[in-house]
């Protein structure tokens, strides 16, 4: 469980490379980025900066390759935020962020189905009455 202070510089720098990666980098690769969440380790010296592209066309290694280039570069941003110590930055995919939105679209899709199942409500009949007399076979 992260401590207050770990919450609070895990916000801070959400904020920060949040604004910083898609505006003021110029590496096509990180166009399509966009920074989703910040874990720091216990002692501060460490960021785990959880990463997705917009798209999945977009490859994600390039992505991370850029952003570990940059890291000199977004530290100099963020330096000026107010940090007492500024943590190293290591780039990593979020892909519980991927499973969130597959969650998401399964959910949608139950939906969905669900209202044309409420606005049809004799299809749904027809095929959930297993005792209808028109579609049991004789027993003879």
């Amino acid at each position: 469980m992260p401590t207050r202070r770990q919450r609070r510089v895990n916000e801070l720098l959400l904020e920060e490379l949040s604004l910083l990666v898609p505006d003021r980098l110029d590496d096509p690769r990180l166009a399509p980025v966009r920074v989703t969440r910040v874990e720091t380790t216990q002692d501060m010296a460490n960021a785990k900066v959880y990463v997705v592209t917009v798209s999945e066309d977009d490859n994600i290694e390039d992505a991370l390759t850029a952003l570990r280039q940059a890291e000199g570069l977004l530290r100099s941003e963020i330096a000026g935020s107010g940090l007492r110590r500024l943590p190293r930055l290591v780039f990593a995919e979020d892909k519980a962020y991927e499973s969130g939105e597959r969650v998401l679209a399964i959910l949608a899709e139950l939906e969905s189905a669900e209202r044309a199942a409420a606005d049809d409500p004799a299809a749904t009949d027809d095929a959930a009455d297993p005792t209808d007399a028109s579609t049991t076979p004789d027993a003879s």
